[in-house]
């Protein structure tokens, strides 16, 4: 239960600072994403500082699969 309300609050802290960044006067925009289908990983981005996006993308994306897998493992014992 505790795992749904830290994802809850990620995703509305994200939503929160997308909304804060889009209403300032930010002339040059950039993102960045990660995307697991399955063990292929398709990764993609836009604006100046996207390979840094990109980076920390791939680096939360490995801490989460890590993350799950022991969660995953911990809890079938």
């Amino acid at each position: 239960m505790w795992l749904f309300f830290i994802a809850f609050a990620m995703i509305f802290i994200g939503i929160l600072l997308m909304t804060l960044g889009s209403l300032s006067n930010i002339e040059s925009i950039s993102g960045g994403a990660v995307i697991l289908i399955g063990p292929i990983p398709i990764v993609f981005g836009t604006g100046p500082y996207s390979v840094a996006l990109i980076a920390l993308a791939a680096v939360l994306t490995i801490f989460a699969v890590i993350f799950f897998y022991f969660f995953a493992r911990r809890k079938t014992r």
